[in-house]
């Protein structure tokens, strides 16, 4: 087994480090968001700029064809974590959302767990397509609309989006262990 030297090892980090930083450095509208939500503001701005900086952060490393695996997990981490974040700080403030958040805190688990089985099967990460969008849309739709207080609209909301989560996760269960061209299974 090869052991890489001192120079490669800072090169691999170098190259790394842009891309985690700008990846990161999205949670800290997370927090913004998870305040707002505690103290019974609006998240929207904060939401709207979350979604913004993810499609952006992606873009821009892609232009300067610095996008990497490492990224893309770390991505996927920021996203989850903030959506955890978000959640928990709903889950408190609105009662109602409670079984939502933590029906879509479970699926989110499973995806996580199926996500990391195929990485490790395949050495392969799983990038997010119109399926993950769409469930992260609706988790963010779901998060506005319970920020509205009014008990109705959250527990519609709530059914309509725990249903578009359940069932975007078969895609999860699609070309698992499989090995894909590009080295990237994309859903």
């Amino acid at each position: 087994m090869k052991v890489a030297s001192t120079k490669e090892l800072v090169g691999k980090v170098l190259k790394e480090l842009p891309g985690i930083t700008l990846t990161a450095s999205r949670y800290y509208l997370a927090e913004r968001m998870a305040n707002n939500v505690r103290a019974g503001k609006s998240s929207n701005l904060f939401m709207g700029m979350f979604v913004v900086a993810d499609v952006l952060d992606g873009m821009i490393m892609r232009q300067f064809d610095a996008d990497t695996s490492v990224r893309r997990i770390a991505d996927g981490v920021v996203d989850h974590l903030s959506i955890a974040r978000v959640a928990t700080e709903t889950a408190k403030k609105y009662p109602e959302a409670r079984v939502y958040t933590a029906i879509l805190g479970a699926r989110a688990a499973i995806v996580g767990a199926l996500n990391m089985y195929h990485l490790a099967e395949t050495g392969e990460v799983t990038k997010g397509q119109n399926h993950q969008r769409l469930s992260n849309i609706s988790m963010a739709a779901f998060g506005l609309v319970a920020e509205k207080d009014i008990p109705l609209a959250t527990h519609l909301m709530g059914i309509a989006t725990v249903g578009i989560n359940v069932s975007a996760s078969f895609a999860h269960l699609n070309e698992i262990g499989e090995t894909h061209s590009e080295g990237i299974r994309k859903l």
